[in-house]
């Protein structure tokens, strides 16, 4: 195998005709090759005929000591802790994807929108164009980026805050070459919220990759987007990481979910009771991520990525001080007693709600029950929990299962509406079961601007495609984070 490598080079070197060193090149290629992994080589021969001598030189090396031995594992495989280290042989069809991956050759000039074309497939090895978030192509989104920011030392933070992080997203470029499509940036602000009862600036950073499409022979830009680069400013992704970590429970208490309900104002971000406040957790190993600053954490195992398709996957890096974890446990006597201010809230809410002032008598008997008293005896099971048990049990993590709680609600032929959050049990590992966090008030020191950068989300969604793998690795390979940490104060 490696004397007839050693042919094609030459073959290569002294030909002077492209065409025909294409033609030799894929002549030999056929005998030398086995059948399962023709098309593939096809591929990379046809695009290795525009290099350089030198280059195809050192393309075929690497061809060789790919064939010869294994796949290496991933350096940084002991950052995740969902990442495959096991190695691969490189001559299965997965294996050779892997290497027109990380041998994407790029040639020619970046299309044009509406320049001929044949294919998508023969765009995806075009040069890209970077947009910055001053050259996005929509004028009126530019005009919105820190619209929901209400001080002009807030905007003026957040500006600087994004436009580091968009310097640093940059310099991880640095001898990096697009292919395939545009890489557009762009900012947005979402108001304020609170991690516990600290109020703080909400604000993003966008970056995606539009790919180019062929479409009726035509070059477009696909107005969608599948991989995609964005930072959280002051918060955690909680919409895309909601199957690991979500809101524990659900506000519906009306006004009476504020601690200040009284002077509540619709529209503005205001401290929520604490029950509301918790945040619920299922995957142990991204708590300690987020927690440690150290590494990444992805959703799906390497070993579990569909080749060349175009599933989400998501990879996140948490952004914070060091050696002060941003979420702590909930205990047990802390979720009890939060209970009791809750319970408190729906003697507020429930007789107000539209569910029960619509009803009759009888329908508010029959899903209210004897509201006072069925309020009374949630508060009464609580209380005797909280003084029947020991200091030491209490103050283990609390561990909920709200599935499993209703279930055991419906079990007892409990009223549907005012039997919510009926205390039963805490779990240990049964399904669905969640273990309850809060943010650190420790964390937070005084904060006179809500802007200020206190902790950051990065969340790298991608595909396994090739041009969108290229995104993905390099952004890991480059990743500083003493860079990134730098920005929080």
């Amino acid at each position: 195998m490696i004397k007839l490598l050693f042919t094609l080079l030459l073959l290569v070197i002294g030909s002077n005709s492209q065409a025909q060193v294409l033609k030799k090149l894929k002549e030999k290629a056929e005998q030398a090759v086995e059948k399962k992994v023709n098309q593939t080589m096809d591929k990379t021969v046809e695009k290795a005929v525009n290099k350089t001598a030198d280059g195809v030189e050192k393309a075929v090396n690497k061809t060789v000591d790919k064939v010869t031995t294994s796949k290496a594992p991933n350096p940084d495989a002991k950052n995740s802790p969902t990442q495959n280290t096991a190695t691969k042989p490189i001559v299965d069809n997965e294996a050779f994807e892997d290497y027109r991956t990380e041998h994407f050759l790029i040639s020619g000039i970046a299309p044009q929108i509406g320049d001929p074309c044949a294919a998508k497939e023969e765009l995806q090895a075009k040069p890209g164009k970077y947009f910055t978030s001053d050259q996005y192509p929509w004028p009126l989104a530019r005009a919105e980026y820190f619209k929901k920011l209400s001080t002009t030392s807030e905007k003026a933070t957040g500006k600087q805050v994004l436009n580091q992080i968009e310097n640093l997203e940059q310099q991880s470029r640095t001898n990096f070459t697009l292919a395939g499509g545009n890489w557009e940036t762009y900012y947005s602000t979402e108001g304020y919220q609170y991690a516990g009862n600290v109020r703080l600036a909400d604000y993003r950073f966008q970056t995606a990759f539009h790919e180019y499409l062929c479409i009726r022979n035509k070059v477009e830009r696909n107005s969608e987007y599948n991989t995609v680069l964005r930072v959280y400013v002051n918060s955690l992704p909680l919409n895309t990481l909601d199957r690991y970590l979500s809101n524990a429970f659900s506000d519906n208490l009306g006004n009476y979910a504020y601690k200040d309900w009284k002077n509540f104002k619709a529209g503005i971000a205001s401290p929520k009771i604490e029950l509301l406040n918790y945040l619920s957790a299922k995957n142990q190993e991204l708590i300690e991520i987020i927690n440690s600053d150290k590494g990444f954490w992805q959703d799906v195992p390497e070993n579990e990525i569909r080749k060349n398709t175009y599933e989400h996957v998501y990879r996140y890096w948490f952004v914070k001080k060091a050696d002060v974890p941003l979420l702590l446990p909930v205990s047990r006597k802390e979720y009890l007693e939060s209970l009791l201010e809750y319970y408190d809230r729906e003697a507020l809410y429930l007789p107000k709600s539209t569910n029960y002032t619509l009803q009759s008598a009888a329908q508010r008997l029959r899903y209210f029950g004897d509201l006072p008293a069925i309020l009374a005896n949630k508060k009464a099971i609580v209380n005797k929990v909280l003084k029947e048990n020991s200091t030491e049990w209490l103050t283990k993590q609390a561990v909920v299962n709200v599935q499993e709680d209703t279930y055991l609600n419906q079990k007892q032929n409990l009223p549907e509406y005012s039997s919510d959050l009926t205390f039963h049990k805490f779990y240990d590992n049964e399904k669905d079961a969640r273990s309850l966090y809060k943010y650190n008030p420790a964390y937070f020191s005084d904060i006179q601007n809500t802007a200020t950068p206190k902790f950051m989300s990065i969340a790298f969604r991608y595909v396994s495609k090739p041009a969108h793998l290229r995104l993905i690795n390099n952004f890991t390979d480059k990743f500083d984070g003493n860079a990134w940490l730098r920005l929080i104060k």
